[in-house]
């Protein structure tokens, strides 16, 4: 994302809010079946994207505070425990988003495009490693 008007933590960020209910309660199609069926809010709380991207609440809260004063973002409270906050995307964020992930689509295809098949192929599964071991998965030992 080397045009981008984010910081790359603050496009991570964007990205979690935006794909975040999606794979909460995601059907065999990639939709949210279960959530649209009982109309459950699944967005997410600050406190849990900032313990999964181990940011400091304190930095997350001012990323939040630029999005919503760019219209980004929308934080309501929970139903279910008033004392939670909820994150959503907004439409102006999902278009944001939607260039974001565009953009990072067109750097992918420039830094690839000289690779042949099997040497795609051999960055993919170096690139899951990374994924595994930097993830903690239980196969790779840690918590």
């Amino acid at each position: 994302m080397t045009q981008s008007a984010y910081t790359l933590t603050e496009a991570r960020v964007l990205f979690e809010l935006g794909h975040r209910s999606n794979t909460v309660a995601a059907g065999p199609g990639g939709e949210a079946v279960l959530a649209q069926a009982f109309h459950l809010d699944v967005a997410p709380a600050a406190s849990e994207i900032a313990g999964e991207l181990r940011l400091d609440p304190a930095y997350l809260t001012r990323i939040l505070k630029k999005f919503a004063a760019m219209g980004l973002t929308e934080l309501r409270a929970d139903p279910g425990d008033q004392r939670r906050r909820m994150l959503s995307l907004t439409a102006r964020g999902n278009a944001e988003l939607t260039k974001l992930q565009a953009a990072a689509d067109r750097d992918l295809a420039r830094l690839t495009a000289g690779l042949a098949g099997d040497e795609t192929a051999e960055l993919s599964r170096a690139l899951n490693q990374v994924l595994r071991l930097l993830g903690g998965s239980s196969s790779s030992g840690r918590a």
